[in-house]
């Protein structure tokens, strides 16, 4: 990566987010085959990718929980009630959003271009922050943690150029072929049973509203 975007996570982060991506992604695979009933239906196809979308952001805000989350947890509301799900570290802001390709940022819109000027070393702008000594520092980098792919899922965080032209850098996050691989499979199957659960019971109302 170039230096400016050397760095802005430990490890720990990045096996959160790389669980993340993995738990929501294979709950959506799991509930297109279980309730293939309802979600083949022929007026489910259009918001299949939006289902997806959301069940990895469920899973961001269902582990955001964990007392030994390692990031700073918001969601962020716009218009008719939208939510989405905002990380923070220190040095990073970051989204989650669906892509046809790693190599292709997510659809525009008027937040992520701002955002996105933050990642122009020259044209960042100072912050009052009083945790810091001294007591002031750079404006967060804007990241998205996007993923997607249709028989292998993949994870990457990018880095919009300023305004949102293109992608500056990239940082591809591990994925494994198993469960095993990433984490305790018990611990795999019960993320993946409380998404579930929670998607049925509230999910769909956001999907198809």
């Amino acid at each position: 990566m170039q230096n400016q975007f050397a760095d802005l996570f430990t490890s720990r982060e990045l096996l959160t987010l790389t669980s993340i991506v993995q738990v929501g992604d294979a709950t959506y695979r799991e509930l297109m085959e279980t309730q293939q009933p309802m979600f083949g239906h022929p007026y489910f196809t259009s918001i299949r990718g939006r289902i997806r979308t959301k069940l990895v952001q469920m899973q961001c805000e269902i582990e955001s929980h964990d007392p030994k989350f390692p990031f700073e947890f918001v969601q962020r509301e716009f218009r008719y009630k939208h939510l989405i799900p905002e990380l923070r570290n220190k040095n990073t802001i970051l989204h989650i959003a669906r892509s046809a390709s790693p190599e292709m940022l997510s659809y525009a819109s008027k937040y992520k271009i701002k955002l996105s000027n933050n990642n122009h070393v020259l044209q960042r702008q100072m912050v009052i922050d009083l945790e810091q000594t001294p007591p002031y520092g750079d404006e967060p980098y804007y990241g998205i943690l996007t993923f997607g792919g249709r028989n292998q899922t993949f994870a990457v965080i990018q880095f919009p150029e300023p305004g949102y032209e293109g992608i500056a850098e990239q940082l591809f996050l591990p994925q494994v072929s198993s469960a095993e691989a990433s984490e305790n499979a018990h611990t795999f199957e019960r993320k993946k049973a409380a998404l579930k659960k929670e998607f049925l019971a509230h999910g769909m109302e956001e999907v198809v509203s």
